[in-house]
């Protein structure tokens, strides 16, 4: 057989690999089940207490990307009306005031994995992204990295009612056993949280922060130059134990030792600290009533240069009381 012949045949078989290719890439576009993966999505964030609002959903050759996603707390249950446009992607959604404000995601990118079976997940979020990953083999397995996200990127600000810059870091490790229960048990996981966030500053808004007797006072927030927030808590059958956990800046400087204690929802999670705080003289003078509320704290003993707190509560209603 001439060369030319074994040549021609090499180009047919190409020919083929390609059309064949990319026949299946037209097919997986056309034959995609965009409106089951929407569905599915939305329906379990409404269940969480959240709504999400996807711009778009397309495939990959391995996986899905959903592009202009809106992620936000509504102060109400989602009405069925609202929860059907969610879904389907139509019809005049409710503003902020119904649905919250919402931070904003510039795409996510979810693969299946083999080794081991589970998904991978990398976001493109805030100015920076978070890479992740859920492993389904026994217990689920579940690690983000956050790298380089901009605090002040993607609405968050509005979205936690705080003027906010600075660079937020971190790596959570977890190990959700799943139980008795087909769903995983974040009250019984094991792991590590890390954190490492950079030129924290609060530029202003406004916050109901918890005082004596646990009350949450509105207040409005002057400029408050954070810092660095560092910290690394240890999680062992849900119950998590500070090992560093320090904030320290121009304005404030605050430690915190104690446990967190995850609930079934992160939200109920119940953290139990104590915290010592040090505002800087200058800033203390500027502060105002921020600064008032944390004189009413007693002085450490050991260091009275720091006044002493104490966190309880849950995340969501936080407690921050004088420590006896």
């Amino acid at each position: 057989m001439s060369s030319d012949t074994k040549l021609a045949r090499w180009k047919v078989i190409l020919g083929y690999g390609a059309f064949a290719l990319l026949a299946f890439i037209l097919c997986l576009l056309l034959t995609f089940p965009y409106d089951t993966v929407r569905t599915r999505l939305v329906s379990e964030a409404a269940q969480a207490g959240l709504a999400v609002r996807i711009g778009s959903l397309r495939p990959g050759l391995s996986g899905v990307t959903a592009t202009k996603v809106q992620v936000s707390k509504p102060p109400q249950p989602l009405s069925a009306e609202t929860l059907a446009m969610l879904v389907s992607g139509e019809g005049t959604l409710p503003g902020a005031a119904e649905l919250g404000e919402a931070v904003l995601i510039d795409s996510v990118a979810v693969r299946p994995t083999l080794f081991p079976p589970g998904l991978a997940i990398r976001a493109n979020a805030l100015g920076g992204t978070v890479v992740g990953s859920m492993g389904w083999l026994g217990d689920m397995k579940v690690r983000a990295e956050m790298d380089g996200l901009k605090a002040s990127g993607g609405n968050l600000p509005a979205f936690l009612g705080m003027d906010l810059d600075g660079e937020l870091n971190g790596v959570l490790s977890l190990t959700l056993p799943k139980g008795k229960s087909p769903e995983p048990d974040l009250s019984q996981a094991n792991g590590e949280l890390t954190l490492d966030s950079q030129g924290l500053i609060i530029k202003g808004g406004k916050a109901s922060i918890p005082m004596g007797g646990g009350n949450s006072m509105p207040m409005d927030l002057p400029q408050v130059a954070l810092g660095a927030l560092v910290g690394r808590i240890n999680f062992e059958k849900g119950l998590g134990t500070v090992q560093e956990l320090r904030l320290k800046g121009e304005d404030v400087e605050a430690l915190a030792t104690g446990t967190l204690k995850l609930g079934k929802r992160l939200e109920y999670s119940e953290p139990a600290m104590d915290v010592n705080l040090r505002l800087d003289p200058e800033a203390q003078k500027r502060l105002g009533l921020l600064a008032a509320g944390i004189t009413i704290f007693p002085p450490d003993k050991k260091d009275p240069s720091f006044r002493a707190a104490r966190l309880g509560g849950f995340l969501n209603r936080p407690t921050f009381l004088p420590r006896r």
